[in-house]
């Protein structure tokens, strides 16, 4: 059942993200970190654009650089969330279940904007 309450730029939802195709992060239910400015969030367009997150536990492959660890249990209690900033998607807000925590972190805000314009290749003074 789709979420239909208000949604905030770094805001965590459970999302569901398939269908995919190739190396697209999937999933009916995988985080996602909101990333789309509040005025999107609220446009009837109904849409959002959103990073996936995958947990820092179990993994055994080197991280890119443009992956970044949020703090422990800002998703699920004792896991370690990684925001994968250069899968930024948008999609329809459809797509979200439920809210699931919130990025506080003002340094960390900050680094996923730094990657995602790195991503793009956008420089900013």
């Amino acid at each position: 059942m789709a979420y239909l309450g208000p949604v905030f730029r770094w805001d965590v939802f459970w999302a569901d993200l398939d269908e995919v195709v190739g190396r697209e992060q999937a999933g009916k239910r995988r985080p996602v970190l909101i990333v789309s400015n509040d005025a999107l969030n609220r446009s009837p367009l109904q849409l959002v654009a959103a990073i996936p997150l995958t947990r820092l536990e179990g993994k055994t492959r080197k991280f890119l650089p443009s992956e970044i660890r949020l703090p422990t249990g800002t998703v699920d209690p004792g896991t370690t969330p990684v925001a994968i900033t250069h899968q930024v998607r948008t999609f329809s807000k459809l797509r979200l279940l439920e809210p699931a925590g919130r990025l506080e972190n003002l340094e960390i805000q900050g680094r996923i904007e730094d990657a995602i314009l790195a991503h793009f290749g956008i420089e900013v003074d």
